[in-house]
């Protein structure tokens, strides 16, 4: 849990020294989606990672967004999903592409959130957007190599 507060300390961190220029990917929401397919898939487990998900969200929403509530509740919905779409997968087709896949999902759905809540669309936004979504493909690979890393102790 140490480490996923460090996680959020260092997007905040590069959020404020990216301040204006780019919106950056979102670790924390990667690093929770991470949490919740690496290990086993018990009911008590699960609905910590959704409440960690939940506590991030708020505080990011206090640090930044206009709207309080809405990166608390679109970070449990997307690690709800995740968790949903890989216990609904049988054990054989859990693996990389899937994490790959459920994880960018939630990084995207996330960002889209973020994008419509916005005050003021405009050109320099939708850029902000598309770059922060490029930037999570790094981050995304980053965290299928760590996954694939792990592989032996994950829940495949």
């Amino acid at each position: 849990m140490i480490s996923l507060a460090v996680i959020w300390l260092l997007q905040d961190l590069a959020q404020v020294l990216s301040m204006g220029v780019l919106l950056v990917p979102d670790f924390f929401l990667l690093t929770v989606a991470y949490g919740i397919v690496s290990g086993p898939l018990g009911k008590e487990r699960i609905s910590l990672w959704i409440w960690l998900a939940f506590a991030g969200g708020i505080l990011w929403d206090f640090r930044w967004a206009v709207t309080p509530g809405i990166s608390g509740l679109v970070n449990s919905l997307s690690v709800f999903a995740v968790y949903t779409a890989w216990a609904g997968t049988p054990v054989s087709g859990r693996g990389v592409w899937l994490f790959a896949l459920l994880a960018g999902m939630a990084h995207l759905f996330s960002g889209m959130a973020h994008y419509i809540t916005w005050a003021a669309a405009s050109q320099a936004a939708v850029r902000m957007f598309f770059v922060q979504q490029l930037l999570g493909i790094p981050a995304l690979a980053v965290a299928c190599a760590v996954y694939l890393l792990r592989l032996n102790g994950s829940n495949v």
